[in-house]
């Protein structure tokens, strides 16, 4: 089974910085029930400290000019083996080996 991450502006198999993402959302405040209601649904990945120190060794060891977050889902990504769904691929530019959903 191909295991595919989908990033927060497309909607997820979820990572705790893609929830937090959603939910720092303006709009959230209105839609919060249907979030919580969705995110049910979805695997959620917990950023632990062994995911912590592989997105800092792989900042580390890989020049990109990319934000924390971003970071975090594409090593997520990485870390389970999973492809990326976004619309946004530029956001994670110059993170090796990282694969895209179609």
């Amino acid at each position: 089974m191909t295991k595919v991450f989908v990033d927060s502006d497309i909607i997820i198999d979820f990572s705790s910085v893609t929830v937090l993402e959603l939910f720092a959302g303006k709009s959230s405040k209105k839609v919060a029930g249907k979030l919580r209601e969705l995110i049910d649904g979805f695997v959620v990945i917990p950023i632990n400290t062994e995911l912590a120190f592989f997105a800092g060794e792989l900042k580390r060891d890989n020049a990109m000019d990319i934000t924390l977050a971003d970071l975090l889902i594409g090593a997520t990504c990485l870390f389970i083996g999973a492809k990326l769904a976004t619309r946004n691929k530029r956001h994670f530019h110059g993170i090796p080996k990282l694969r895209f959903a179609v």
